[in-house]
């Protein structure tokens, strides 16, 4: 099974050790899209900014996130994936939660109809997912 991890996920490993990670980490393929690396790098150089993260902090975050960057494959933002996410969606979303779904969308296509596990803690992420037929394991009944 492939697991599709959305910021979300990510962001809460790297700042705090939450290990609700290890439930995708645990499939046979972990991936995402390469804007998760690009908000990840954000994150951290904006909390350093702000004072949230001391130089012990960034450093610890940084190392959790290229632990997890080198286990994984992330998909590039391609045209196909933008076309996508400028597309309707059932349910209303965020721009950067359509951009990761456009990117499982096109993942599935091109694995043959086999849709990944989208692990997420956004509450709209997971709704979309689950109308659009995936399964989302984090999300809230």
């Amino acid at each position: 099974m492939v697991a599709y991890l959305d910021s979300s996920l990510a962001l809460r490993h790297m700042l705090r050790g939450e290990i609700t990670i290890s439930q995708a980490l645990a499939c046979d393929r972990t991936v995402s899209s390469e804007l998760m690396e690009i908000e990840c790098r954000r994150v951290i150089q904006r909390c350093r900014l702000q004072g949230e993260l001391d130089d012990e902090g960034v450093l610890k975050a940084t190392e959790r996130l290229e632990k997890l960057l080198n286990g994984m494959y992330l998909l590039a933002l391609s045209s196909a994936v933008k076309k996508r996410a400028m597309e309707t969606f059932p349910v209303s979303i965020k721009t950067l939660d359509a951009l990761h779904l456009a990117s499982a969308l096109v993942l599935a296509e091109k694995s043959g109809g086999e849709k990944p596990l989208i692990f997420s803690h956004g509450a709209g992420m997971n709704r979309c997912a689950k109308v659009l037929g995936f399964q989302a394991p984090l999300a809230e009944e």
